[in-house]
């Protein structure tokens, strides 16, 4: 009797112990949240030019959340600046480009936790892109003619050197393991009606790997280049006349572009790259889409209300503010198949742009 006992009891035991062990091995532990901005876009605030009000906003994928404020909310009620440019991001980090007061605050983009603030040898910095371990963000500062490509080490964000140009420092890329700069764009009469003048049409590939000036590509001398965006290894770079648009597509290992036509919709002066389709705006804040290998575009998707100065197209969903300098701003969400509205609300001022977290 008493060997059964002790027979039943190491049955169940290694019953027990097996039962665990097949548990153990069906358990699925999923990836811990990295924190409350996770899944959504971060919305850039400007800020007035004169007073502090920069900031950053937040909506989740869903909609369902909307935040104001995350910069000072989650650092203590620090205030971040006057003129918020733009955001980059590096791994886990968000970088923050104000170009007044001359920073870059480097935050956690799914806390927003300020991890370091860089002030090194800024000068009005702009745009911001990444390479490797390192870091580029442009300076173009119109009083002082100061027009450079600043690099940085991600490690430890020192100062490596500056890439100086002749005529513009403006947006920046990288494709294909080349730094592209806009040099060149857009300058004004120096008396009345101050009608836009273009400043040239070059733009410049700078080589990561010596952090030198590797080519120089000289666009056709069509209207003023308006914008330069990356997208799968290639940058994509737009101008516009009072007549027609144009995008060059730069190959920058070789130096070259090949050009998309846009005729008959003067004026597009934002452009953006979402599911292999073109979408892009033009002065009268209507949106259009077509296709990358085609020259013809949609009728517009939608126009926009207001001041149109934030915009991209992200996952199908177009975003677009209506930006106020002295008030709060209002954003519009839209469906890109047709241009209903998703979402509407109240940001920061000045809102500038959309990124995907």
């Amino acid at each position: 009797m008493k060997i059964r006992k002790i027979l039943s009891l190491a049955f169940a035991s290694t019953l027990l112990f097996n039962v665990a062990c097949s548990d153990d091995n069906d358990i699925v532990i999923d990836n811990p949240p990295k924190g409350a901005y996770e899944n959504g876009v971060l919305i850039s605030n400007e800020g007035g030019f004169s007073s502090p009000t920069s900031e950053v906003s937040f909506v989740s994928n869903d909609f369902g959340t909307v935040e104001n404020k995350l910069y000072s909310r989650n650092n203590n009620n620090e205030i971040l600046g006057s003129v918020l440019q733009t955001i980059g991001f590096s791994g886990d980090n968000a970088y923050l480009v104000s170009n007044v007061p001359n920073k870059i605050d480097i935050v956690n983009r799914y806390s927003f936790k300020k991890q370091a603030t860089v002030t090194s040898n800024l000068d009005n910095p702009r745009y911001i892109t990444f390479s490797g371990n390192q870091y580029y963000v442009t300076n173009n500062n119109f009083g002082t003619m100061v027009k450079k490509l600043n690099v940085y080490n991600t490690n430890n964000n020192s100062f490596v050197k500056s890439i100086n140009f002749d005529r513009l420092a403006e947006k920046v890329v990288e494709a294909n393991g080349s730094i592209v700069v806009q040099t060149d764009g857009i300058t004004y009469e120096t008396t009345p009606p101050y009608n836009e003048l273009p400043t040239g049409y070059t733009i410049t590939i700078v080589k990561p790997s010596t952090n030198t000036v590797d080519k120089v590509v000289t666009l056709p001398s069509n209207g003023i280049i308006r914008d330069l965006i990356s997208y799968n290894g290639s940058a994509y770079v737009l101008a516009s006349s009072s007549t027609n648009s144009y995008i060059y597509k730069i190959n920058a290992s070789a130096g070259t572009f090949t050009t998309t036509s846009i005729t008959g919709i003067p004026k597009v002066l934002k452009l953006r790259i979402d599911a292999n389709k073109f979408y892009f705006a033009d002065s009268s804040n209507k949106i259009y889409s077509m296709n990358l290998d085609s020259s013809t575009p949609s009728t517009a998707i939608v126009t926009t209300p207001g001041n149109l100065y934030g915009f991209n197209v992200i996952d199908g969903k177009i975003f677009a503010s209506d930006a106020s300098y002295t008030a709060d701003s209002k954003v519009y969400i839209y469906n890109a198949a047709n241009g209903s509205v998703l979402k509407s609300f109240n940001t920061g001022i000045a809102t500038n742009g959309f990124y995907k977290n």
